[in-house]
């Protein structure tokens, strides 16, 4: 099975950089065009959220943040953790219930957490 692939959106370097490690460590590719799911990883971000994908966005943002990503357009949105391992658990966790399992499926609709 191909790997999922990943529209990272983000304002800062910094968040965008632990978002690409998380989801490489997850077996993730992230890409420009076409892709799987699309992630967003800056709660500021959440004004300026794509408004013409075909793919789930997920949005990972700061405590208190998720009815602000919810009502911006975001298919769900799970609060940040702040240590490393809970936040690649998290990445992990997200494109498993909203990545598509096979070829040519939909994209499974996962729970908010």
């Amino acid at each position: 099975m191909k790997s999922p692939a990943v529209l990272l959106v983000g304002k800062t370097r910094a968040e965008s950089t632990l978002a690409s490690a998380a989801l490489y460590c997850a077996g993730a590719r992230i890409v420009t065009s076409k892709p799987d799911l699309a992630l967003l990883v800056e709660a500021k971000a959440t004004s300026a959220l794509p408004k013409r994908l075909d793919v789930p966005l997920v949005a990972i943002v700061r405590p208190g943040e998720k009815r602000k990503a919810l009502a911006a357009g975001a298919d769900a949105a799970y609060t940040r953790p702040t240590q490393w391992k809970a936040y690649s658990r998290l990445v992990e966790r997200v494109l498993a219930e909203w990545a598509p399992t096979r070829k040519g499926a939909r994209p499974r609709r996962g729970r908010n957490s």
